[in-house]
């Protein structure tokens, strides 16, 4: 790990550097000005904000590194504005060296967490990248009506997504108030139609809450929401029902033939296919 010091006062400097380099192994240089550091490179930066120049170039081209501002007093120009540019915290004159160590520490274990949470995000994309969905209206608490499925997976995730929460599964048959103990959470509940049980349904609506049904589950269907696949890989592991499939052949192909073709290749009449149009809700493309 690299450290650059950029303060003036030499004194104060060594000592910064002293202590790291002791108590975080870390490889320490120091700077006196703005201008000399923007020359190195380092993973974190702890910068005196009080130096003659101009902090902002700095600042704008090591924002990619952690950012610690040493400020003798707060100002907008001395730590506010620094940190909108894209420094990440500050300690004010004087500090104590254990309070520097905590902040690095503090900052480096959220940058890898933040990067964790960029790779999953990143492999669910790629994961369910194949499937595309309309986005139904929809109001908490969600009634999804399916077979499980990547379709389904994608429908959660995107939710989720939009409300900008985090996603907790829930199994309704070992229900406990404890397990709902956020607004900021998106409550995924499982195995409802094993337990009916209308207390627990009330509890759970008071959170944003997607509750999952089976597809053949004949309850609540009126306030089940309804989503089309408008595109999906085929190649995978799930087995769709005949009913989804020539839904979803439907709805992906009915552009590219006519009405002749597109049933002939179902094995079905074109009066048939007029009828599961108008079942699906599906409306023909023009």
């Amino acid at each position: 790990m690299k450290i650059i010091i950029v303060e003036n006062e030499l004194y104060l400097a060594q000592s910064i550097q002293n202590n790291l380099s002791e108590k975080l192994n870390a490889r320490c240089e120091i700077y006196a000005s703005y201008d000399e550091a923007m020359k190195t490179n380092g993973d974190i930066f702890i910068i005196n904000t009080n130096l003659q120049g101009n902090i902002e170039p700095l600042i704008k081209e090591k924002k990619n590194s952690i950012i610690i501002l040493l400020a003798p007093y707060v100002t907008y120009s001395s730590v506010t504005h620094p940190i909108e540019l894209g420094a990440d915290d500050y300690l004010q004159k004087p500090f104590s060296i254990e309070e520097l160590i905590r902040k690095i520490k503090h900052l480096i274990e959220y940058y890898k967490l933040k990067r964790k949470v960029k790779l999953l995000e990143d492999f669910i994309e790629y994961l369910l990248h194949d499937i595309e969905i309309t986005m139904p209206k929809y109001s908490f608490p969600v009634f999804i009506k399916s077979t499980p499925n990547k379709a389904v997976e994608k429908l959660v995730y995107e939710i989720a997504k939009k409300e900008n929460k985090d996603i907790k599964i829930i199994d309704l048959e070992k229900f406990n108030k404890k397990d709902f103990n956020s607004d900021d959470v998106i409550y995924c509940c499982l195995n409802y139609e094993k337990v009916e049980d209308e207390e627990i349904l009330k509890f759970v609506s008071k959170y944003d809450s997607i509750i999952l049904l089976p597809k053949n589950y004949d309850k609540i269907t009126n306030r089940c929401v309804e989503f089309e696949v408008t595109k999906s890989n085929f190649f995978d592991n799930e087995i769709l029902s005949i009913e989804e499939y020539i839904k979803f052949i439907i709805t992906s192909h009915q552009h590219k033939f006519p009405d002749t073709e597109l049933s002939k290749k179902l094995g079905i009449s074109r009066k048939s296919l007029w009828e599961k149009r108008k079942k699906y809700g599906i409306f023909k493309q023009k």
